[in-house]
């Protein structure tokens, strides 16, 4: 059986640094992959995945930050023997600033 792919925005693999803002502080975290529609960040802690996030995504290579509103679409535990165990947090990106959402579009996701 094949189930068609619901993403509106292809996504790229990325390494970029993400600081969400939520009710119990500062989470620092990787996103791991991202499109204009969403992005799946790895996590050593986990936000309250029922509020709206906050999210600074930082893009080293051109020294530019990308701010976002968020809400969560899924999550995910990963623990293994040998790793410490971390979490997987795939976010819907909502309000991004109209500057930020064409750079995203004309330079970094392309």
């Amino acid at each position: 059986m094949k189930f068609k792919e619901k993403r509106e925005y292809s996504r790229a693999e990325v390494e970029w640094p993400v600081n969400i803002s939520a009710d119990q502080g500062l989470i620092q975290g990787t996103i791991k992959n991202m499109s204009l529609g969403g992005a799946y960040i790895h996590l050593e802690e986990l936000p309250d995945i029922n509020e709206n996030l906050d999210l600074s995504i930082e893009i080293p290579e051109h020294h530019y930050a990308v701010f976002a509103n968020a809400e969560t679409i899924r999550f995910e535990v990963n623990a293994r023997e040998e790793a410490p165990v971390y979490y997987g947090l795939g976010v819907r990106l909502k309000n991004i600033p109209e500057d930020d959402f064409e750079f995203l579009s004309t330079t970094v996701l392309r």
